[in-house]
């Protein structure tokens, strides 16, 4: 996020022009914005308008809940307003954060440890790994520097997720490396083995335990895994292509089930920012679910990235003067459905935001709408 706009310049423009618009999408009437009984809701709604996303779900965040959380727009492009709160919204590699998270629980278990090697939870590939990959630790593996490539073409053969993911470590540990140990390369193969590693070491699958020890917890009832809904019907957002298409919640409407751990979870907005408020409260010291050793773990930046920050399991640490230092970003695409996560640790203030579209302009628009929360609402609190 390059830029904080002027929210109430912006909402008054998008008053003002809302007879006026000229569409970016397809020539398929928007519903008009309205005003809510929720302040962010109007707000959400008019910047759903102007930005021409079917749907806009988003949430401000303190380190004890949501202070507001809402969804407004259309599940079908060019359709009846009937998004509700509770309806899902897919959150793509936000998952990582939380399969971090359900890792760092092993940890806390005894079950493995940061500095466990890949050879030591999988000895029987020593013959067929690669001798790069037999040091590569657990904490390598979440924050992109394992060396392993960015995805799989591989499409495991019929048969249980553990199963599945167990065909994705032997194929990836027979694979040159994509870079050196110890570099940023964003892998979602590395989070792929992180579900495998879970499944190992419990004997349980990756996607029991993250409802058993995280979501459950949290309260969170919400979330499932791949696209949303039910096929034939509208009963959630649907996804959308760049050219505005909705797509029928089916088969080939994600990325493979394999990549459960990497990111595919969905969720009600309210439900993720009980996921963010944990963060939060984890970063304010006051962590629940994992030890301090391990909350701190998660989110302290140590593999330099391109441009600029440092990541961390799950999370993008970077430096911005609005939040007093550090904060903690990530986003997540399908490349049908667009989240963005900006948390402020030293202010206990987080925004968030979800939508059920891709095109080229999706990202920055969505930078743009959390400015504009981030400047409505954190100097009021």
């Amino acid at each position: 996020m390059k830029h904080l706009i002027c929210l109430s310049a912006l909402f008054f423009t998008i008053l003002f022009n809302a007879c006026k618009k000229d569409p970016a999408g397809p020539d398929n009437p928007q519903p008009p914005p309205s005003v809510h009984e929720s302040r962010l809701a109007t707000m959400l709604d008019s910047l759903r308008y102007v930005h021409d996303l079917p749907a806009l779900a988003g949430a401000v965040v303190s380190d004890t809940g949501a202070i507001d959380a809402r969804a407004v727009g259309c599940r079908r492009w060019g359709g009846e307003a009937n998004v509700t709160d509770n309806d899902r919204f897919h959150l793509g590699s936000e998952t990582k954060a939380m399969t971090a998270a359900l890792i760092g629980m092993l940890v806390d278990d005894g079950l493995t440890g940061w500095d466990s090697t890949l050879l030591s939870v999988f000895p029987e590939y020593e013959v067929t790994m690669r001798s790069g990959y037999r040091a590569v630790t657990m904490h390598e593996i979440l924050t992109h520097s394992a060396g392993f490539v960015t995805d799989t073409d591989l499409r495991p053969a019929a048969g249980s997720l553990p199963e599945q993911r167990n065909e994705v470590v032997a194929w990836a540990l027979a694979q040159q490396p994509a870079n050196d140990r110890g570099t940023y390369n964003y892998s979602n193969v590395g989070y792929i083995i992180a579900g495998a590693v879970a499944d190992k070491l419990t004997a349980r699958s990756y996607e029991e335990l993250l409802s058993e020890r995280l979501l459950e917890p949290l309260g969170i009832t919400t979330a499932g895994f791949g696209p949303m809904g039910t096929p034939g019907l509208e009963d959630q957002p649907l996804q959308h292509t760049a050219d505005y298409d909705p797509l029928d919640p089916g088969l080939h409407a994600d990325n493979p089930p394999v990549y459960n751990s990497a990111g595919r979870l969905h969720m009600s907005i309210g439900d993720w920012s009980r996921f963010i408020a944990w963060v939060l409260a984890c970063e304010a010291g006051n962590p629940v679910l994992v030890s301090a050793e391990t909350a701190d773990v998660l989110t302290t930046g140590v593999v330099p990235m391109p441009g600029e920050g440092r990541y961390a399991c799950g999370w993008a640490v970077v430096q911005r003067s609005w939040a007093n230092g550090k904060t903690l970003t990530h986003s997540g695409s399908n490349t049908l459905n667009y989240a963005v996560a900006w948390l402020a640790p030293d202010r206990k203030f987080a925004v968030i935001a979800a939508t059920n579209i891709y095109t080229n302009p999706t990202p920055a628009a969505m930078d743009n709408i959390v400015s504009g929360l981030i400047v409505s609402y954190l100097d009021g609190l």
